[in-house]
């Protein structure tokens, strides 16, 4: 943590000048006698003696040196946006004149990647006062398993109603891509380590939840024909990272998946 700009200021060299010429001048007068006084009896006198004009100079010279030096000082402190001496003694280390700088040990400013996150459920809480997160993580979770055995099947039977139609047509162009080749990716022994909502919005009368899911699972195809694998390996397991967004007319309780985006 860097420290707050010292509070120590040195003296002004337009403050030296200022308070030298004055004093000077004065001292000069004193010692040279510049002006005579008449003493009681009426003889002149040189200015060796210190009369109460120039006690008077003195004082008013040493107000204005002090009073520009505290002017000086102020301006300094507002710069560097500190006052007054720092006591690292005292709790809060700043002597209670100002608040300390912020440090890594205070609660950081929430991001606003969160902020929207918030907003979002904030949004979908008041159409459907009811809505759990918990109880919307399962949901998605069941949805993940039973889109992934679809994938496998290759067929949308039992799934239609859980798929926007632009994801409907996208997985019939897949299946019939695999059934041209005549190849089936197989996805097994799939351990979701995570289910984490990243984003949450409202846009037209639909609420929109995307899910970052991570997982391990084997991931590998094989040829229809020989059983051989053709592309990826059947007992090494990899780690799966993919974000889900689910959809649903606001306030139903019906969810659909709309897109899936690697990480």
């Amino acid at each position: 943590m860097s420290q707050p700009p010292s509070s120590s200021f040195g003296r002004s060299p337009f403050a030296q000048g200022l308070a030298g010429g004055l004093l000077g001048g004065l001292v000069g007068n004193m010692l040279f006698g510049s002006r005579g006084y008449a003493d009681p009896a009426g003889s002149g006198r040189g200015g060796s003696s210190v009369g109460l004009l120039d006690l008077i100079l003195i004082g008013l010279a040493i107000y204005f040196f002090f009073k520009f030096m505290r002017r000086r000082r102020n301006q300094l402190a507002a710069q560097s946006g500190y006052q007054g001496s720092v006591d690292y003694q005292q709790p809060g280390g700043y002597g209670g004149v100002m608040e300390p700088p912020v440090e890594m040990y205070e609660q950081p400013e929430i991001p606003p990647e969160a902020r929207n996150l918030q907003s979002g459920m904030e949004q979908i809480r008041r159409s459907d006062p009811g809505f759990s997160e918990t109880q919307f993580v399962e949901t998605a979770q069941d949805l993940f398993f039973r889109i992934q055995a679809a994938w496998m099947n290759r067929s949308l039977e039992g799934v239609q109603n859980v798929l926007i139609e632009e994801m409907s047509s996208t997985f019939l162009i897949d299946f019939a891509e695999m059934k041209q080749k005549g190849q089936t990716n197989r996805l097994e022994n799939i351990a979701v380590r995570r289910v984490d909502i990243t984003e949450a919005w409202q846009e037209q009368g639909t609420d929109y939840i995307t899910v970052l899911f991570t997982a391990n699972l084997l991931d590998y195809t094989v040829d229809d024909k020989t059983g051989q694998v053709v592309a990826g390996d059947r007992n090494v397991p990899v780690k799966f990272e993919e974000f889900w967004t689910f959809c649903r007319l606001s306030g139903s309780s019906q969810w659909a998946l709309a897109g899936i985006n690697q990480k």
